[in-house]
């Protein structure tokens, strides 16, 4: 999956007017600027990180948006809290991930009637082979290992990862070790002559 293949929603946060933005104070108004690019430049990789930890497309969008909605709430309300953020890109595919990960309730709405119920991710005309088998092969990790290996993907700092998931940086290495080596294994599994590809 390419950086490409995820845009952001048309539909997000309505950076223009509202309650969502107000009226910013002068100092603000870069910060606010800031925000914007951050949004643009990690929307489309907080929905393929969300997706690569097993969510369908919808949800990983779902997920990405209330993170991202969560980022914005707080530099509203407290712009100081925001900017003493240390390593937002994995801050915010932290918040995507625990918005998917969490349990129902009123705010996770089942599906009803007549909703159409989304692809588990991007059809097989959106990827190439190897990219279906290497999906395929991250998803039989376990959930700290394809997180770790999600947030590789990214080019996210060994530091703010390990921050982010509450590990040391040493359990991090140790993680990533163990999950290459796995990865290795199920591509070379998948990939063997006369074996049976997606």
């Amino acid at each position: 999956m390419t950086a490409g293949d995820v845009q952001p929603d048309p539909a997000g946060p309505d950076l223009s007017s509202g309650s969502l933005t107000g009226p910013l104070p002068g100092n603000l108004v870069q910060v606010r600027a800031d925000w914007i690019d951050f949004y643009d430049t990690h929307y489309h990789r907080v929905v393929r990180v969300v997706m690569l930890n097993g969510a369908t497309r919808a949800e990983a969008e779902d997920a990405a948006q209330e993170a991202f909605k969560e980022s914005w709430d707080l530099l509203v309300k407290d712009p100081d809290r925001w900017q003493a953020v240390t390593g937002k890109a994995a801050w915010i595919r932290t918040v995507a991930l625990r918005r998917h990960r969490r349990p129902p309730g009123p705010r996770h709405r089942p599906l009803i009637a007549g909703d159409e119920q989304p692809a588990d991710g991007p059809g097989h005309d959106e990827l190439t082979v190897q990219t279906q088998l290497v999906l395929q092969a991250l998803r039989a990790l376990d959930e700290e290992a394809r997180t770790v290996i999600a947030f590789d993907m990214d080019g996210i700092p060994t530091a703010d990862t390990a921050a982010a998931l509450g590990i040391t940086q040493q359990r991090l290495r140790d993680v990533r070790k163990k999950a290459r080596t796995a990865l290795k294994k199920l591509l070379t599994e998948t990939s063997a002559p006369g074996r049976r590809q997606p």
